[in-house]
């Protein structure tokens, strides 16, 4: 038999704390950066060779390219989320898996956008970053880098994910937990993909499917129009504001009409998180509020500010007034899939309608319906004096 190829991966360094120096820590410049990532151990310039198997290295072929200018991640913005998504377009080919060099403070957003602006996905995308520069002795930046690029070339998991310390997880179901620790970011409400330990291990029992092949982003064909469709939303982003409102004991409607009212460009929806199980005050000039604003078209998303769980709109009579402003359930969407999903339908240009369909329906693994089926029947049978509730 003959040798097979290595394996190869893109890099895509957008900036973060993985590549920062100094005091205060500012980003490295992309040249200074590639410079200090080839210095690492088992890294050249092109390459790096991990210990996958006893007595026998693997070499893994790697291409680095960087933003112009490495951003702090706490100034993404959605449009740096289509930058990144056409970056990894126009690298797609020719690559086994592609990672993305990341800031920690929205890189749960940036990997849950990608789930929703890379459909298609039919190789791994990587997210990764680290809690301590690289450039410091002691981090945790060069174990991330190593075990992101490596779960790229060798995994086979479609998906946008997210990588950090000994998880792996798919990326709209991240959370960051933790500003001072390495196990920075978990996923409340779903198994990880993947635990890293001496070896590698991928639960291939629950990775999103391949797309059908019609639709597959290794087809030159389809890229290009999600190329073109990437563009067309970029316009129709700026012409809208989604918002994010967390309540709060002593909430007023006249707080909220006065972000909704005041903001430019308007508001086309809004993610609502709520205490409990999606539950909101008794306050019912907030809820009349609401009600006008659903009217006037703005789509109303219920999601609970609780950090695991699911939103159930009928449990208590307290959530069942945000049901009748007309918002609908996020289930057990994390805040930053449910944000980016709303902000990415909402681009497209659908209807009201269209969006809070495609909202309470399970795109990309974001949504955990099985469970939200049975927390519905539940309340059903509750409602319907069928059984005893506590």
């Amino acid at each position: 038999m003959g040798r097979q190829p290595r394996k190869k991966v893109y890099v895509l360094y957008t900036g973060g704390t993985i590549g920062m120096a100094g005091s205060p820590l500012k980003p490295l410049s992309p040249e200074k950066f590639a410079a200090l990532v080839a210095s690492q151990p088992g890294f050249s310039q092109d390459t790096l060779t991990v210990q996958l198997e006893e007595d026998k290295p693997t070499v893994i072929d790697y291409t680095l390219k960087s933003f112009k200018t490495p951003l702090d991640s706490s100034s993404m913005t959605p449009e740096d989320w289509v930058t990144i998504a056409e970056d990894l377009l126009d690298n797609y080919e020719g690559f086994d898996g592609l990672v993305v060099l990341h800031g920690t403070d929205t890189m749960a957003f940036t990997a849950s956008a990608l789930s929703f602006l890379m459909e298609g996905l039919d190789k791994p995308v990587v997210v990764t970053g680290s809690q301590v520069p690289l450039q410091q002795t002691r981090n945790d930046a060069l174990r991330n880098m190593v075990s992101a690029i490596t779960v790229a070339a060798t995994s086979k998991v479609p998906e946008s994910t997210l990588l950090f310390d000994t998880k792996l997880i798919r990326g709209n179901r991240s959370e960051k937990v933790n500003a001072s620790f390495f196990p920075a970011f978990e996923s409340p409400n779903f198994t990880p993909l993947g635990k890293l330990g001496i070896d590698i291990h991928i639960d291939d029992s629950i990775i999103q499917p391949l797309p059908p092949a019609g639709k597959r982003l290794s087809n030159e064909q389809n890229r290009k129009k999600l190329s073109s469709s990437l563009k067309e939303w970029s316009l129709k982003y700026k012409k809208f504001s989604v918002i994010s409102l967390i309540l709060f004991p002593g909430i007023q409607a006249s707080m909220v009409k006065a972000i909704i009212e005041e903001t430019k460009p308007e508001i086309k929806g809004a993610i609502i998180m709520a205490f409990g199980s999606g539950n909101a005050p008794a306050n019912q000039e907030l809820l009349d509020y609401l009600k006008v604003a659903h009217e006037r078209g703005i789509v109303l998303v219920d999601i609970t500010q609780v950090m695991m769980g699911s939103v159930n709109l009928d449990a208590y009579q307290s959530a069942s007034g945000l049901k009748e402003a007309g918002a609908v359930s996020g289930y057990d969407m994390t805040p930053e899939a449910a944000l980016t999903k709303l902000i990415w339908l909402t681009g497209q240009g659908h209807s009201q309608k269209e969006i809070e369909r495609e909202l309470t329906t399970d795109l990309h693994g974001e949504i955990t319906r099985e469970i939200a089926e049975k927390v519905d029947a539940f309340w059903d049978r509750i409602a319907s004096k069928k059984i005893k509730a506590g």
